[in-house]
């Protein structure tokens, strides 16, 4: 992981509502690309997992990086 990466860790992740869906575990990047392709948050537990559109395991989601739509003092999903 870049130091870049490390100044978001632990943001809080909201979703289009600014409802807190969790918070910012770790972002993956193409190593041939250096983008980022996806973020794995940690899903806050009132969340049912189930229901979400990406995969999750142990409560953490792979959200795709197309999904976000802002990043400031915390990460804003586009749903």
């Amino acid at each position: 992981m870049s130091s870049f990466s490390n100044e978001f860790l632990k943001l809080p992740v909201v979703d289009v509502n600014g409802d807190l869906f969790g918070h910012l575990e770790d972002i993956v990047i193409d190593p041939r690309s250096g983008e980022i392709t996806e973020l794995l948050v940690e899903v806050v537990t009132d969340i049912d997992t189930q229901k979400l559109p990406w995969p999750t395991v142990d409560g953490m989601c792979s959200v795709p990086a197309q999904e976000v739509s802002q990043i400031g003092s915390s990460i804003r999903l586009r749903r």
